[in-house]
C-alpha cells in the first residue's frame, strides 16, 4: 500500500512543474490577450493628480504631427508617449486639475469632449511654438532652388544668418504683438493690416540686433538680402513690395503670392529697405508700439549677444537670450518652444497653443523647449 502511495506521489510531483507551466504559459497568453486587444481600448481622461492614457485614433493636434498613445503623470511632471513600438518619455511636462480623481471610458466622442474643455481651460496660459524650416531637408526641388538663389557654397551660411539668426527674432516680434493684442492673429480687429504687422515686426528685429547683436552678423545680413534681391525678379513693374503685397493680400490671392520666391522678395525687400534706415530705428519706441508699453528705459547692454557658430544647436539659445534681455526690460513674454520643419520654406509661429496639445508635440521629439 505504501509503495502505491509512493507511486501515486512521485506522478504528482511530476506533474506539476508541467502544470505549473501551463498555469503561467496561460497567464502570459492572457496579459498578452490584455495589452493588445483590450488595453487599446481603454481611454483615461486627464484628471487631477492621476496618470492620464488616451488612445489617439487618427486625431490631429494643433501641428497635426500626433498618432500614437500619451501618458501624462501630472504628480511627477512626467509623460510617455508610444509611438508604434517607440516608448518616449518626457519629464518637466504638464499639470492638469480638476475636482475628480478619474474617469475610464470607452467613448472616443465623450473623450475627445472632455480634452477639449481642458485644453479650452488651459489656455488661460498659452505658449508660442517658432518653427523654423531646415536647410537641405526639403523636396529636391526646394533645396536646388534654395542652394541656388542663396549662392551655391554661401547659401548654407547665407539661409542661417537669414532665417536661424535674424527671422527667429523677427517670429519672436509677431508672438509679442499677438500675445499684447497689438495686431493678432492678422488684422483681427480690422485696423491694421497684416502688412503694417510685418513691417513692424521687421523693424524690431533690426533695431534689436542692432542693440543686442554683433555688427558682423548685420552686415552679413545686408549682403545676404542684397545678393538674394539681385537674383530675384520683382513679380510686378512699377508697384513697391509694400503696396503689392497690401494689394494681393486685399484680393486674397494667397496661392500666387505665398511661395518662397514672392514672399521671400517681399520679406526680403522689407528687410532691405529697414537696414538702410537702421541708424534711425528706436527699439524703445518699437516694443511701447508693440506692447502698449510706455516709459522702457533702455541701457547699453552689459554683454552682446554673440553666436560664433549658427546652426539649428543654436536657435534655441538665440530665443533664450532673447526673452531673458526683454523680460528683463519689462516685456510680458509667453513660454517659447521651438519646433523644426524639413520645409525651407516653413518660418512661421504657432500662437496661441495649449500646454496639453504641446506636451503631446514635445513626446515625439518635434518640438524641444526654447525658454520657459
Amino acid at each position: 500500500m505504501n509503495e502505491e502511495r509512493k507511486k501515486e506521489r512521485k506522478k504528482e510531483r511530476k506533474k506539476a512543474p508541467i502544470i505549473l507551466l501551463a498555469v503561467g504559459i496561460l497567464i502570459v497568453v492572457l496579459a498578452a490577450a490584455w495589452w493588445l486587444f483590450v488595453r487599446p481600448q481603454l481611454q483615461w481622461l486627464a484628471l487631477e493628480d492621476i496618470a492620464v492614457e488616451v488612445t489617439w485614433q487618427e486625431e490631429e493636434t494643433a501641428l497635426q504631427m500626433f498618432t500614437g498613445t500619451i501618458t501624462i503623470a501630472l504628480d511627477t511632471h512626467e509623460s510617455v508617449a508610444y509611438i508604434g513600438n517607440e516608448r518616449i518619455v518626457m519629464r518637466d511636462g504638464v499639470r492638469i486639475r480638476n475636482s475628480r480623481p478619474y474617469i475610464r471610458m470607452r467613448d472616443t466622442a465623450i473623450l475627445n469632449e472632455n480634452i477639449a474643455a481642458i485644453i479650452e481651460a488651459d489656455m488661460s496660459a498659452p505658449v508660442g511654438v517658432i518653427v523654423n524650416g531646415l536647410y537641405g531637408q526639403g523636396t529636391e526641388a526646394q533645396n536646388a532652388m534654395i542652394h541656388s538663389l542663396l549662392g551655391g557654397e554661401l547659401a548654407r551660411d547665407r539661409f542661417e544668418v537669414y532665417f536661424q539668426w535674424y527671422n527667429t527674432i523677427h517670429e519672436l516680434g509677431h508672438l509679442i504683438t499677438v500675445h499684447h493684442g497689438t495686431f493678432g492673429p492678422h488684422d483681427m480687429e480690422g485696423t491694421r493690416h497684416m502688412v503694417d504687422e510685418e513691417l513692424l515686426v521687421n523693424s524690431f528685429a533690426v533695431a534689436f540686433w542692432m542693440h543686442f547683436g554683433e555688427d558682423e552678423k548685420i552686415y552679413a545680413l545686408e549682403e545676404m538680402v542684397n545678393y538674394v534681391l539681385s537674383n530675384l525678379a520683382p513679380p510686378v513693374e512699377n508697384m513697391n513690395h509694400l503696396d503689392f503685397m497690401r494689394e494681393a493680400i486685399d484680393e486674397e490671392r494667397f496661392e500666387e503670392v505665398f511661395t518662397f520666391e514672392i514672399y521671400g522678395w517681399f520679406q526680403f525687400s522689407m528687410v532691405h529697405a529697414i537696414l538702410q534706415e537702421r541708424d534711425s530705428l528706436d527699439l524703445a519706441l518699437l516694443l511701447a508700439e508693440m506692447t502698449g508699453m510706455e516709459n522702457i528705459q533702455l541701457q547699453p547692454p552689459s554683454q552682446l549677444l554673440v553666436y560664433p557658430v549658427l546652426g539649428v544647436d543654436m536657435v534655441p539659445q538665440i530665443v533664450a537670450d532673447a526673452v531673458s534681455v526683454l523680460r528683463n526690460l519689462g516685456v510680458s513674454v509667453p513660454d517659447v518652444y521651438i519646433a523644426f520643419d524639413t520645409d525651407p520654406n516653413n518660418h512661421s509661429l504657432q500662437y496661441p497653443m495649449s500646454r496639453v496639445i504641446l506636451e503631446m508635440s514635445i513626446a515625439t521629439g518635434r518640438i524641444i523647449p526654447a525658454y520657459r
